[in-house]
């Protein structure tokens, strides 16, 4: 079996970026299999909260560069890691997924997260691209093909 490596590369010309985003599986969030299984370096990472009718829901897309992905997504996943009683609810009891692609550019991260959040939402876009390209393009590939992107 083909197995795709979890990074984000991109291509680019003049002022327009290609990029490709290959995702992990998508894996229920456990403080301990993080450890033993998110590599501890830069990526973006996404993390859903399965509902009461099975169906995952987007809670975040963000970008990991201090600390790297595992600290951060075990930091997101542990509701005594945050004081914000709203981001506690949102996780505590609740049954969290998580996948994550690597990437060692800022910059790089910053277009993915920021071309996503166009995306995801379209009408509250609270973060910045890196400002290099006139145009973004981004193909995304996941193992379980779970894809929010058309």
């Amino acid at each position: 079996m083909y197995a795709m490596d979890p990074k984000i590369t991109v291509k680019s010309k003049d002022k327009e970026a290609w990029y490709s985003l290959v995702w992990s599986p998508l894996t229920k969030a456990d403080k301990y299999e993080v450890t033993l299984r998110v590599p501890s370096v830069s990526g973006v990472y996404e993390l859903y909260r399965m509902d009461e009718n099975k169906k995952l829901n987007l809670l975040t897309v963000t970008q990991a560069w201090y600390g790297g992905l595992r600290s951060q997504i075990r930091a997101a996943i542990d509701p005594e890691a945050t004081t914000d009683p709203l981001r506690r609810q949102h996780i505590e009891d609740k049954e969290i997924w998580y996948r994550f692609s690597v990437c060692n550019s800022l910059d790089n991260m910053l277009d993915v997260v920021w071309f996503l959040h166009t995306t995801y939402f379209p009408n509250d876009v609270r973060v910045q691209h890196s400002g290099r390209y006139s145009r973004v393009y981004l193909n995304e590939k996941a193992p379980d093909k779970v894809y929010w992107l058309d």
